[in-house]
């Protein structure tokens, strides 16, 4: 707990909150190229675009789901092949620029000068991009692995009852995703920081990353149902929700970094001191 309200109190004194929005705008940026990007794999992977879009629907808050359909609908409909060849490149690059700007923010947190010449940290920036390029759409196998699941139980006949079943599925389908998120978020803290750091230092932010992010993206989710941003903000209403909850997302995900940073210089402290 300590070591979570020391990441807090660093999060605002150190004006984190900044690099979150940086972050966020890139992300903004990036989205729609990326997501064109998966859609363009889809040829080649055995899921449909409703597929993807449910797989998104959970995370995006409110009227976030709708625009981005409607937009992504939006441009497929027209025309598909200059828009398509031209999305990885823009993805890539944007959503890189994402990277690096964690990547200093990271840097800051771990009270580490970058050393390497301009271009390796440029190369090794890029190559996490990609590397998280790749793992996103992987990501898509998840509803597969959850029908596999349904299937598994359903086969075995140990539930007698579609009520017990109905009460057991939505949390073996939350423990599925989390875990997928954990691994994600674990294998993100250990390579964006350009240092070798223990399997025990980044944990706890992985860990927290994972939970809040989910709640963060319910809660908000449940204060965007109650409160209505087409009033107050018109036809512009999904993106202003849009950006928030990729603000909130950074913040989030620095936060988590953090976390990890702190608990690997107590560590770093501790062996000093023995």
């Amino acid at each position: 707990m300590s070591t979570t309200k020391t990441a807090l109190g660093r999060f605002f004194s150190e004006r984190y909150y900044d690099q979150a929005a940086q972050t966020a705008y890139y992300l903004m940026l990036s989205i729609f190229p990326f997501l064109l990007f998966v859609l363009s794999l889809l040829n080649f992977l055995p899921i449909n675009l409703d597929s993807l879009l449910l797989f998104i629907e959970p995370y995006a808050p409110g009227n976030t789901y709708t625009f981005i359909e409607n937009n992504v609908l939006r441009i497929l409909e027209g025309n598909q092949s200059g828009v398509l060849s031209i999305s990885l490149i823009s993805a890539f690059w944007l959503a890189s620029m994402a990277v690096q700007s964690l990547a200093r923010s990271f840097a800051a947190a771990y009270e580490k000068e970058t050393t390497l010449p301009f271009w390796r940290t440029l190369l090794h920036d890029l190559g996490v991009t990609a590397i998280f390029m790749i793992m996103i759409p992987v990501s898509l196998f998840v509803p597969i692995v959850e029908k596999g699941l349904l299937w598994f139980v359903a086969q075995a006949g140990e539930l007698e009852t579609w009520s017990l079943w109905i009460t057991l599925w939505p949390i073996l389908k939350w423990i599925t995703g989390s875990l997928f998120l954990f691994l994600f978020f674990l294998f993100f803290y250990s390579i964006l920081p350009k240092k070798r750091l223990a399997l025990r230092t980044i944990v706890p932010g992985a860990l927290f990353t994972t939970l809040s992010w989910q709640f963060i993206s319910w809660f908000y989710g449940q204060v965007v149902g109650y409160v209505s941003y087409t009033q107050i903000y018109g036809q512009l209403a999904g993106i202003i929700i849009l950006m928030i909850w990729l603000y909130l997302s950074a913040a989030v995900l620095l936060i988590g970094g953090l976390i990890n940073a702190t608990s690997y210089q107590t560590r770093k402290e501790n062996i000093r001191l023995e």
